[in-house]
């Protein structure tokens, strides 16, 4: 402690003797690292403050894979910010929608595999938007399920949109490992008013849920009741 008091002592006494440029230069010259170290560390601290505290990312309260229609991401970005409605706290949580369909770029292709099969392992995503042969082979490869529980979830929270729904239930036939099965693994969006204000086509579009994450059916179901709520 002596050690560090008599060290600024005699530092402070040689900078009052300096001019106001000799104790620029001496304290850059010899204090440099010292200066950059704080600046970087400062630098590090407020950007973990501003991400985890004052402006964090927000979090996924559903997440959308569209996949099969291409589309330009700015539509997709509408999309996900009209859908934000349902959300319980804008400030912390938002409905994103995004594009996993291939491209004739090899490496895009490949990065957006990884990114879809880190999502699905995560359990971060809920659905897919896809064609009616995007909803078969999501069915076939197990990457979807049955959208009975998201039914279910629709029943309880409105009865009238329940019974509308059941002209849109895609009933699709399936294998998986040499077992043939056949389920309601869709619903049909074509054609929903809602999409009218957007610049893709809608005709073939269809809602297929991701098996890994059925605690968030509810989410899906107020989801449902904004796409058909103008029909």
């Amino acid at each position: 402690m002596g050690t560090i008091k008599n060290f600024c002592k005699v530092e402070w006494s040689k900078l009052r003797e300096m001019s106001f440029k000799d104790k620029r230069q001496y304290i850059w010259e010899y204090y440099k690292l010292h200066i950059i170290g704080i600046l970087v560390f400062a630098i590090f601290v407020w950007s973990m403050l501003n991400t985890f505290i004052f402006n964090p990312a927000k979090r996924e309260y559903l997440y959308i894979a569209w996949i099969g229609i291409p589309v330009f991401t700015e539509s997709l970005t509408d999309l996900g910010n009209e859908f934000s409605i349902i959300v319980e706290d804008e400030t912390r949580e938002a409905v994103f929608v995004i594009d996993y369909t291939l491209t004739e770029n090899r490496q895009l292709n490949n990065s957006l595999q990884t990114r879809f099969f880190a999502m699905l392992q995560s359990g971060s995503m809920d659905l897919f938007f896809t064609t009616y042969q995007g909803a078969y082979e999501l069915a076939t490869e197990g990457f979807s399920t049955p959208v009975y529980d998201v039914l279910e979830s629709v029943r309880n929270k409105n009865p009238e949109l329940y019974r509308n729904l059941q002209g849109r239930l895609t009933t699709i036939t399936y294998q998986r490992n040499d077992v043939l099965f056949t389920n309601i693994m869709a619903i049909s969006l074509s054609d929903a008013i809602f999409f009218e204000s957007f610049d893709f086509p809608s005709s073939d579009l269809y809602l297929a849920v991701v098996s890994s994450n059925p605690e968030r059916f509810d989410r899906v179901a107020k989801l449902l009741e904004v796409i058909f709520n103008g029909d």
